[in-house]
Protein backbone atom coordinates (compact mmCIF):
# COMPACT_ATOMS: atom_id res chain seq x y z
CA UNK A 1 0.00 0.00 0.00
CA UNK A 2 1.06 3.81 -0.52
CA UNK A 3 1.07 6.42 1.69
CA UNK A 4 -1.00 9.42 1.19
CA UNK A 5 1.41 12.81 1.27
CA UNK A 6 -0.34 16.17 2.39
CA UNK A 7 2.64 18.56 1.04
CA UNK A 8 2.37 22.38 1.89
CA UNK A 9 3.80 23.49 -1.15
CA UNK A 10 4.58 27.26 -1.53
CA UNK A 11 6.41 29.71 -4.14
CA UNK A 12 6.55 27.52 -7.07
CA UNK A 13 10.36 28.71 -6.93
CA UNK A 14 10.55 26.19 -4.72
CA UNK A 15 12.55 24.06 -7.07
CA UNK A 16 15.32 26.44 -7.30
CA UNK A 17 16.14 27.19 -4.23
CA UNK A 18 17.97 25.69 -1.21
CA UNK A 19 15.35 25.32 1.33
CA UNK A 20 14.64 23.27 3.79
CA UNK A 21 11.23 22.28 2.81
CA UNK A 22 13.00 21.95 -0.77
CA UNK A 23 15.20 18.66 1.21
CA UNK A 24 12.78 17.71 3.00
CA UNK A 25 10.02 16.84 -0.10
CA UNK A 26 12.98 15.74 -2.24
CA UNK A 27 14.12 12.94 0.66
CA UNK A 28 10.86 11.26 -0.05
CA UNK A 29 11.77 9.81 -3.27
CA UNK A 30 14.48 8.14 -0.27
CA UNK A 31 11.14 6.19 1.11
CA UNK A 32 8.59 6.14 -1.85
CA UNK A 33 8.24 2.68 -3.81
CA UNK A 34 7.12 3.48 -7.52
CA UNK A 35 3.39 3.52 -8.10
CA UNK A 36 1.71 2.69 -11.09
CA UNK A 37 0.47 6.09 -11.36
CA UNK A 38 -0.60 9.16 -8.78
CA UNK A 39 -3.60 10.55 -8.24
CA UNK A 40 -3.10 14.08 -6.49
CA UNK A 41 -5.39 17.59 -5.92
CA UNK A 42 -3.84 20.88 -5.94
CA UNK A 43 -5.08 24.17 -4.43
CA UNK A 44 -4.93 25.59 -7.70
CA UNK A 45 -8.04 23.49 -9.23
CA UNK A 46 -11.30 24.67 -7.65
CA UNK A 47 -14.60 23.62 -9.23
CA UNK A 48 -17.97 23.89 -7.57
CA UNK A 49 -18.36 19.82 -8.00
CA UNK A 50 -15.97 17.03 -8.08
CA UNK A 51 -14.10 16.80 -11.34
CA UNK A 52 -11.23 15.07 -13.01
CA UNK A 53 -8.64 16.80 -15.12
CA UNK A 54 -9.01 15.84 -19.15
CA UNK A 55 -7.45 12.40 -19.69
CA UNK A 56 -5.57 14.04 -22.63
CA UNK A 57 -3.83 16.75 -20.34
CA UNK A 58 -0.02 16.19 -21.22
CA UNK A 59 1.71 19.86 -20.79
CA UNK A 60 2.26 22.24 -17.53
CA UNK A 61 0.61 25.81 -16.79
CA UNK A 62 2.35 28.96 -15.04
CA UNK A 63 -0.39 29.85 -13.38
CA UNK A 64 1.23 32.77 -11.33
CA UNK A 65 3.42 36.33 -12.18
CA UNK A 66 6.20 38.07 -11.04
CA UNK A 67 8.54 35.10 -10.61
CA UNK A 68 12.16 34.78 -12.08
CA UNK A 69 12.28 34.36 -15.98
CA UNK A 70 13.46 30.55 -15.56
CA UNK A 71 10.34 29.61 -13.78
CA UNK A 72 8.28 30.79 -17.05
CA UNK A 73 11.24 28.45 -19.12
CA UNK A 74 10.61 25.26 -16.66
CA UNK A 75 10.12 22.17 -18.63
CA UNK A 76 8.24 19.09 -16.83
CA UNK A 77 6.94 15.85 -18.50
CA UNK A 78 3.64 14.61 -17.21
CA UNK A 79 0.76 12.99 -18.51
CA UNK A 80 -2.61 11.69 -17.16
CA UNK A 81 -4.14 8.58 -18.86
CA UNK A 82 -7.37 7.52 -20.26
CA UNK A 83 -8.10 3.92 -18.71
CA UNK A 84 -7.21 5.34 -15.24
CA UNK A 85 -9.44 8.01 -15.20
CA UNK A 86 -11.82 6.04 -16.70
CA UNK A 87 -11.57 3.53 -13.68
CA UNK A 88 -11.32 5.88 -11.12
CA UNK A 89 -14.29 7.57 -12.25
CA UNK A 90 -16.36 3.92 -12.14
CA UNK A 91 -14.92 2.95 -8.58
CA UNK A 92 -15.99 6.98 -7.13
CA UNK A 93 -19.45 6.09 -8.86
CA UNK A 94 -19.67 2.71 -7.16
CA UNK A 95 -19.21 4.80 -4.16
CA UNK A 96 -22.01 7.17 -4.67
CA UNK A 97 -19.33 9.91 -5.04
CA UNK A 98 -20.47 12.50 -8.41
CA UNK A 99 -17.39 12.70 -10.56
CA UNK A 100 -16.71 14.54 -14.50
CA UNK A 101 -14.15 14.75 -16.43
CA UNK A 102 -13.35 18.44 -16.84
CA UNK A 103 -12.92 18.90 -20.71
CA UNK A 104 -11.84 22.60 -20.01
CA UNK A 105 -8.95 21.36 -17.85
CA UNK A 106 -5.85 20.42 -20.05
CA UNK A 107 -2.94 21.18 -18.02
CA UNK A 108 -1.23 20.86 -14.48
CA UNK A 109 -1.04 23.61 -12.01
CA UNK A 110 2.01 24.96 -10.21
CA UNK A 111 0.68 22.69 -7.26
CA UNK A 112 0.70 19.95 -8.79
CA UNK A 113 4.29 19.91 -11.03
CA UNK A 114 6.98 21.88 -8.12
CA UNK A 115 5.98 19.25 -6.33
CA UNK A 116 5.78 16.56 -8.20
CA UNK A 117 9.65 17.45 -9.90
CA UNK A 118 10.65 17.80 -6.95
CA UNK A 119 9.70 14.08 -6.00
CA UNK A 120 10.73 12.63 -9.43
CA UNK A 121 13.18 14.17 -11.35
CA UNK A 122 11.71 12.43 -14.27
CA UNK A 123 7.87 11.66 -14.35
CA UNK A 124 7.46 8.35 -15.87
CA UNK A 125 3.84 7.25 -14.66
CA UNK A 126 0.40 8.83 -15.24
CA UNK A 127 -0.76 11.26 -13.11
CA UNK A 128 -4.35 11.96 -12.56
CA UNK A 129 -5.49 15.48 -11.06
CA UNK A 130 -9.17 16.01 -9.21
CA UNK A 131 -10.53 19.03 -8.42
CA UNK A 132 -11.22 20.80 -4.78
CA UNK A 133 -15.23 20.88 -5.03
CA UNK A 134 -15.75 23.60 -3.11
CA UNK A 135 -19.50 23.14 -2.21
CA UNK A 136 -18.07 20.19 0.14
CA UNK A 137 -18.62 20.80 3.97
CA UNK A 138 -15.46 19.49 5.90
CA UNK A 139 -17.33 15.82 7.03
CA UNK A 140 -17.71 15.60 2.94
CA UNK A 141 -14.44 16.35 2.44
CA UNK A 142 -13.19 13.64 5.08
CA UNK A 143 -15.35 11.00 3.12
CA UNK A 144 -13.82 11.84 -0.12
CA UNK A 145 -10.68 11.13 1.57
CA UNK A 146 -12.22 7.68 2.73
CA UNK A 147 -13.36 7.30 -0.27
CA UNK A 148 -9.79 7.56 -2.11
CA UNK A 149 -8.36 5.19 0.14
CA UNK A 150 -9.48 2.30 -2.60
CA UNK A 151 -7.03 3.50 -4.92
CA UNK A 152 -3.78 3.13 -2.45
CA UNK A 153 -2.71 -0.31 -3.72
CA UNK A 154 -1.73 0.91 -6.94
CA UNK A 155 -1.67 4.94 -6.57
CA UNK A 156 0.49 7.39 -4.47
CA UNK A 157 -2.22 10.17 -2.94
CA UNK A 158 -0.37 13.57 -3.15
CA UNK A 159 -2.27 16.49 -1.36
CA UNK A 160 -0.86 19.92 -2.41
CA UNK A 161 -1.72 23.32 -0.28
CA UNK A 162 -0.58 24.90 2.38
CA UNK A 163 -1.26 24.51 6.43
CA UNK A 164 -1.00 28.40 6.40
CA UNK A 165 -2.03 30.63 3.65
CA UNK A 166 -2.51 34.49 4.28
CA UNK A 167 -0.64 36.13 1.80
CA UNK A 168 -1.96 39.77 1.72
CA UNK A 169 0.19 39.37 5.62
CA UNK A 170 3.60 37.67 4.54
CA UNK A 171 6.64 39.41 5.33
CA UNK A 172 10.19 39.55 6.39
CA UNK A 173 9.66 39.77 10.02
CA UNK A 174 10.08 36.94 12.94
CA UNK A 175 6.78 34.69 12.54
CA UNK A 176 3.68 35.84 13.77
CA UNK A 177 1.97 34.36 16.36
CA UNK A 178 -1.41 33.77 14.72
CA UNK A 179 0.19 31.19 11.94
CA UNK A 180 2.46 29.63 14.46
CA UNK A 181 -0.17 29.36 16.86
CA UNK A 182 -2.24 27.24 14.11
CA UNK A 183 0.52 25.44 12.53
CA UNK A 184 0.96 24.22 16.13
CA UNK A 185 -2.56 23.19 16.63
CA UNK A 186 -3.17 21.68 13.29
CA UNK A 187 0.28 19.37 13.85
CA UNK A 188 -1.47 18.31 17.37
CA UNK A 189 -4.34 17.43 15.05
CA UNK A 190 -2.92 15.05 12.60
CA UNK A 191 -0.02 13.44 14.86
CA UNK A 192 -2.74 12.53 17.60
CA UNK A 193 -5.60 12.28 15.44
CA UNK A 194 -8.02 14.34 16.49
CA UNK A 195 -10.65 13.77 14.07
CA UNK A 196 -13.70 15.91 15.85
CA UNK A 197 -11.00 18.86 16.64
CA UNK A 198 -10.37 18.92 12.55
CA UNK A 199 -14.32 18.84 11.74
CA UNK A 200 -14.69 21.72 13.91
CA UNK A 201 -11.24 23.93 12.83
CA UNK A 202 -12.95 27.42 11.31
CA UNK A 203 -14.04 27.60 14.82
CA UNK A 204 -10.26 27.86 15.79
CA UNK A 205 -9.92 31.64 16.20
CA UNK A 206 -6.89 31.75 14.10
CA UNK A 207 -8.65 29.62 11.15
CA UNK A 208 -9.78 32.67 9.01
CA UNK A 209 -6.27 34.49 9.44
CA UNK A 210 -4.73 31.91 7.95
CA UNK A 211 -7.16 31.05 5.47
CA UNK A 212 -9.07 34.27 4.25
CA UNK A 213 -10.20 31.60 1.58
CA UNK A 214 -9.48 27.88 2.21
CA UNK A 215 -8.80 26.20 -0.96
CA UNK A 216 -5.11 25.45 0.75
CA UNK A 217 -6.42 23.63 3.77
CA UNK A 218 -8.94 21.59 1.65
CA UNK A 219 -6.31 19.09 0.62
CA UNK A 220 -5.54 18.28 4.47
CA UNK A 221 -8.91 16.96 5.02
CA UNK A 222 -8.83 14.89 1.92
CA UNK A 223 -5.08 13.76 3.24
CA UNK A 224 -6.03 13.13 6.83
CA UNK A 225 -9.63 11.70 5.40
CA UNK A 226 -7.55 8.68 3.44
CA UNK A 227 -5.34 8.14 6.09
CA UNK A 228 -6.19 4.50 7.71
CA UNK A 229 -5.54 5.72 11.17
CA UNK A 230 -6.52 9.09 10.91
CA UNK A 231 -2.54 10.14 11.76
CA UNK A 232 -0.07 11.59 10.49
CA UNK A 233 3.74 12.20 10.74
CA UNK A 234 4.94 15.34 10.03
CA UNK A 235 7.95 15.23 7.68
CA UNK A 236 8.88 18.86 7.51
CA UNK A 237 8.55 22.24 9.57
CA UNK A 238 9.32 25.49 8.19
CA UNK A 239 8.02 28.92 8.32
CA UNK A 240 8.55 31.04 5.86
CA UNK A 241 7.99 35.10 5.12
CA UNK A 242 6.94 35.54 8.45
CA UNK A 243 3.30 33.41 8.55
CA UNK A 244 3.38 31.06 5.01
CA UNK A 245 3.45 27.49 6.93
CA UNK A 246 5.57 24.87 4.50
CA UNK A 247 4.62 22.23 7.56
CA UNK A 248 4.01 18.41 5.48
CA UNK A 249 2.76 15.19 7.00
CA UNK A 250 2.77 11.54 5.12
CA UNK A 251 -0.06 9.04 6.22
CA UNK A 252 0.22 5.32 6.58
CA UNK A 253 3.84 5.21 6.14
CA UNK A 254 7.47 4.90 8.01
CA UNK A 255 9.28 7.97 9.08
CA UNK A 256 11.34 10.57 6.12
CA UNK A 257 14.48 11.52 6.67
CA UNK A 258 15.18 14.70 7.52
Amino acid sequence: MNPSLFISHGAPNIIFSDLKSKKSIQNLKKILDTPKYIIIVSAHYVTKNLKVINPISNSIMYDFYGFEKGLYEFKYNIKSDLNLTNNLIEKLKNQDIDIRIDESRTSYDHGVWSVLSLIYEKLEIPVIQLSIPISYTIPEFLKLGEKLKIFKDDALLVFSGGVTHNLSEMGYEDTKNYAKEFNDTIKDIVENGKVEELKNITKNTNFYKNHPTTEHFIPLLLAFGSANNKKGKSFNSEMLYSNISMESFIFDEKEVEK
